[in-house]
């Protein structure tokens, strides 16, 4: 089967910083003819452009990973811009919190998360693009997972509060079980 996975980092190769590690995409791989366009720590704007960047017919299965509304779309990160894993990151306010203790020119940005960031909106622009996704893939055999909890979607939160590390957020039995009801899906189709 050939898939197109798009994401954030629960979906990305983290391989290109840890090579001799596994994650569920990677096993994944191992079984299906896979390409992975998802990038850690993306917004899901982000996640539409990976969308979109691709021909959507040329795949038998479309993964979607559903990301966090909290995340604010830049086209460069201040941090993380040379990062083979986070180049394409999106600020994240915990990231953004850890970094300004040694780079104070992130300051402003803490200010505006602790300050002026919007929840309503940012939650109200978060389903805006789940719903123009689901409307671009609507045609397609996907599968839409998330990580951190949507009652709409396939979620793997409970795997994951069990099962946190270091591949794509797992231990290796978590990324296993991942994979594994992937796969149970993908055969459901």
């Amino acid at each position: 089967m050939k898939i197109l996975i798009c994401g954030d980092s629960f979906a990305s190769d983290w391989q290109v910083r840890y090579p001799d590690k596994q994650g569920w995409p990677n096993l994944l791989a191992e079984q299906h003819d896979v390409v992975n366009l998802a990038q850690a720590g993306c917004s899901e704007y982000k996640i539409l452009l990976q969308l979109t960047s691709a021909d959507l017919t040329s795949f038998d299965c479309v993964i979607v990973s559903h990301t966090s509304p909290y995340r604010i779309p830049v086209k460069t990160h201040p941090v993380h811009a040379r990062d083979p894993l986070h180049n394409a990151s999106d600020l994240i306010y915990t990231d953004i919190k850890e970094h300004s203790r040694t780079n104070k020119r992130l300051l402003p940005l803490v200010e505006y998360f602790e300050q002026y960031f919007d929840n309503d909106y940012a939650e109200f622009v978060h389903r805006l693009m789940v719903k123009e996704i689901c409307s671009r893939v609507n045609e397609h055999n996907v599968l839409h997972i998330t990580h951190i909890g949507n009652p709409e979607f396939t979620s793997f939160e409970t795997v994951f509060n069990a099962h946190r590390g270091l591949m794509n957020h797992y231990t290796d039995e978590g990324n296993r079980i991942v994979c594994e009801k992937i796969n149970a899906r993908l055969a459901q189709r």
